[in-house]
């Protein structure tokens, strides 16, 4: 049940009192001692309106109160870190540039704001319940003369459901005015969103500088330019809002709705008063629409102090999406584990110089959307995969490393793996794996196993140069932006400048974890070929191994081999040693390719040793592949 405070707060006192006054009929000196009472109260402000509109309507949110902030309240909560808002804006003048909406009755007060517990909340409180009357559906939208003309257009638009509820709170502004049901809520809306990218100065734009946030940045004011001309060709979608209103309109919806399941059917809707808390992990709040209240509800997930902020999460993110769609970027965006969900979006491309180009571009684009990348004469400089990595071995990790296999595949390696195995090609690949291989490789996508030794070292190779680019299009090195972010007077707190350097620092941290991943791979794959040499000399075996000449190390001993290596690496602190990701991977991949090497090499020894028992002649000379 919800738990009601004992003391009721201004808006209601006032609204009873009102009711009080109707009943009683007090006499004409009593009405006019309270008339001037009530001309010497200051007027109800527009957060007092919206309350009141809520609580008229049912809703209940009694155990919270709204908070302004005269100054960033990044600083409130230091034992935990800094909070992130979903609004940092400030008005800054009548600028449809700089994201900013006029309102006739806006106020100068800040919009610095958050939602604070009034008492201790217990776990498993409902301390938010908003009734579905007061709820912005994406029904709504599509029930408005506009909502209408996009559905019978089929328009292919961006963000539909987004779209819907955008036209809904345009229509609505506009058609109704301060007669709408909602005006209560439309005019405690963010007026400037100069948080949000889309409306950055160039200025603040440049601090994007080499990120690929910046063509994100761009393609998401294509889109809405895009959605809003194509409205406008089917309704009269120009007579309710200009395109930077419409604009306007999509990030807040973008940054405010939520997704919900109402009467069985998902769907969007935009939530007044609950989509005012603001972002943290972990959550200690989950929301949900209750069917048997009929209402948006929000109950706490663990004790929640008295006076203590209340927040919603918005989910494990990368700092790229939080800044893109709220406007904000999380200093320390780390789970409980320690996992860091920044990602960096990294470019492959077949080179047009390789011999196999036009065979390896087949196969490179086999699966694609766009086939026509595969075979016309564009395609060489067009042939373009993007992946976004993070510190991780998910999949995207070894889709990356998929794509860079294909990309380094030797002759023989191609026809291995585009062509069906037969029995005698089953014997160049892993034994653990050739129980599976019932057939080829149907893209490039599925490389999930080392070819060779040959064909890893040139993939980590591949990966430090795509990684050297990449840096290489920054302004700042890492190191120089960790110094720039201890700077809060260059940088301060919930800054656009410091969000962007946030987000670039973290692209950064990204980059040179894989450029570490590769280079610790190579210097690990040298231990191993030097161990293969050294096997190899003892039973004079021919091998051809990753790199085709090996440089001999007489001074070497099993104190620097592989196992003492990974050893090592097991030993050592994340914090100071290498990353566990890169330790699994020696361990697991490069170890898996070492074992089934030299298993190669004795068994080419102990087929050596039975041709010269048999005395059927033969140099003894073998040459044997490299597996796959």
């Amino acid at each position: 049940m919800y738990n009601h405070p004992n003391n009721d707060c201004n808006n209601s006192s006032r609204l009873n009192q009102q009711q009080q006054q109707q009943q009683q009929q007090p006499p004409p000196q009593q009405m006019q001692q309270r008339h001037q009472h009530n001309v010497n109260r200051p007027p109800l402000d527009k957060y007092e309106r919206f309350e009141f509109w809520l609580r008229e309507n049912g809703a209940q949110f009694d155990l919270l109160e709204l908070r302004e902030y005269d100054e960033s309240p990044a600083k409130t909560r230091e034992e935990d870190g800094a909070e992130e808002k979903k609004e940092q804006q400030i008005p800054i003048g009548n600028n449809f540039q700089e994201g900013h909406i006029p309102n006739g009755d806006e106020d100068n007060d800040s919009e610095m704001r958050g939602v604070h517990a009034r008492t201790h909340l217990p776990p498993n409180t409902v301390c938010v319940a908003i009734p579905r009357q007061c709820l912005i559906t994406v029904e709504m939208g599509q029930e408005t003369p506009i909502g209408q003309a996009i559905l019978r257009s089929d328009l292919d638009l961006d963000a539909p459901k987004h779209i819907f509820l955008m036209v809904y709170l345009l229509w609505d502004r506009k058609v109704n005015g301060h007669n709408s049901f909602f005006h209560p809520y439309y005019e405690i809306l963010p007026q400037t969103l100069s948080n949000m990218p889309i409306f950055w100065s160039p200025q603040e734009m440049d601090c994007l500088r080499g990120s690929y946030l910046l063509q994100q940045i761009q393609d998401r004011n294509e889109a809405i330019a895009e959605d809003y001309y194509a409205i406008c060709q089917i309704a009269p979608l120009s007579k309710i809002c200009t395109l930077q209103e419409f604009k306007w309109a999509r990030m807040c919806v973008c940054s405010r709705n939520f997704g919900l399941q109402i009467d069985g059917h998902r769907t969007s809707a935009l939530v007044p008063h609950a989509d005012m808390l603001n972002h943290y992990r972990p959550r200690e709040t989950k929301w949900t629409f209750d069917e048997d209240r009929q209402a948006f509800t929000i109950t706490s997930l663990q004790p929640i102090h008295a006076g203590a902020q209340v927040y919603d999460s918005y989910g494990q993110k990368c700092n790229h999406r939080f800044l893109l769609n709220y406007g904000f970027a999380v200093e320390d965006n780390r789970e409980l584990d320690g996992f860091c969900p920044n990602e960096v979006p990294l470019e492959l491309n077949l080179s047009p110089e390789d011999p196999l180009y036009q065979l390896k571009l087949d196969f490179w684009m086999r699966g694609e959307l766009n086939p026509n990348l595969s075979s016309s004469s564009s395609s060489k400089t067009n042939n373009a995969k993007r992946v976004r990595v993070c510190v991780s071995n998910n999949e995207n990790t070894r889709l990356l490393f998929s794509l860079l296999r294909a990309m380094n595949c030797s002759a023989e390696e191609f026809r291995a793996i585009t062509s069906p195995v037969t029995s005698d090609m089953r014997s160049l690949f892993v034994a653990e794996h050739r129980s599976s291989l019932t057939g080829y490789y149907r893209s490039c996508r599925d490389i999930r196993h080392p070819l060779s030794l040959r064909n890893e070292r040139m993939a980590m190779m591949n990966l430090l140069q795509i990684i050297s680019i990449a840096l290489a299009q920054y302004p700042t090195t890492l190191s120089i932006d960790r110094v720039d972010l201890s700077d809060e007077g260059l940088y301060p707190p919930f800054s656009n400048v410091r969000h962007a350097k946030i987000q670039v620092r973290g692209e950064k941290e990204v980059l040179h974890h894989f450029a570490r991943w590769a280079r610790t791979a190579l210097e690990v794959l040298d231990v191993i070929e030097l161990e293969l040499r050294e096997e190899q000399q003892r039973g004079g075996v021919e091998v051809q191994l990753g790199r085709g000449v090996i440089v001999s190390n007489e001074n070497s001993s099993r104190s620097c081999g592989y196992e003492s290596i990974i050893r090592r690496m097991e030993e050592e602190d994340d914090d100071d040693g290498v990353h566990h990701t890169i330790v699994r991977y020696c361990s697991d991949v490069l170890g898996s390719l070492r074992r089934e090497e030299l298993k190669s090499l004795r068994r080419q020894r102990a087929t050596l040793a039975a041709v010269v028992k048999s005395g059927d002649g033969g140099d003894g000379d073998i040459n044997a592949h490299g597996y796959f």
